[in-house]
């Protein structure tokens, strides 16, 4: 299934604003944050509202990426994503969290959360509302207000530059400006 995600292709990601805290803004155990613990009598594990597998994400400049979420184990809930060129082609992977924001007119509003330490990366994400599977996402730009900026002089190429946001407040904030905005797939 080909379905769009997010924007990290090394281009990309030294062309766009990182959204990145110090610190991870969520944490398991809370209604918004997936996966959740599940137990059922003896069956238990971890509940996905996000369909795990490859997604490919087909930028509209730049080359088309790959991304692979799995299910990290039954007993410790989280995802795991790594991204590739190519399909069966993944890197080192990350652990991940999909939170839920709310809703901001028709779009259902989430955030993943990439890494853990030393703090985590976020990518803004928007979706139909729903209750099943999630299997299509939009993904959101990334602007950040000026205040959030922050970075060194480029090294050569590489670009040092990043947003800042390090409350649930803040990023909730960014969610509901960039869904007014189109998005970037």
């Amino acid at each position: 299934m080909i379905l769009a995600l997010l924007c990290a292709a090394p281009a990309c990601a030294q062309e766009a604003d990182l959204v990145h805290s110090d610190r991870p803004l969520w944490s398991p155990g809370t209604d918004a944050v997936w996966p959740q613990h599940f137990t059922d009598g003896d069956t238990f594990g971890c509940a996905h509202r996000l369909r795990l597998g490859d997604w490919l994400y087909k930028p509209t400049e730049g080359d088309d990426q790959w991304y692979r979420f799995g299910n990290y184990g039954v007993f410790h809930c989280w995802m795991t994503i790594s991204h590739g060129d190519a399909p069966r082609a993944f890197g080192d992977s990350r652990p991940a969290f999909l939170i839920s924001l709310g809703r901001e007119h028709d779009k259902e509003l989430w955030v993943l959360q990439l890494g853990a330490r030393p703090g985590s990366d976020y990518i803004l994400l928007a979706g139909a509302p729903g209750k099943g599977s999630i299997t299509r996402f939009e993904v959101l730009q990334r602007l950040c207000p000026k205040a959030s900026v922050r970075g060194g002089p480029p090294l050569d190429i590489l670009q040092t530059r990043y947003c800042s946001v390090n409350t649930k407040s803040e990023m909730l904030a960014l969610a509901r400006r960039m869904a007014k905005l189109p998005a970037l797939v």
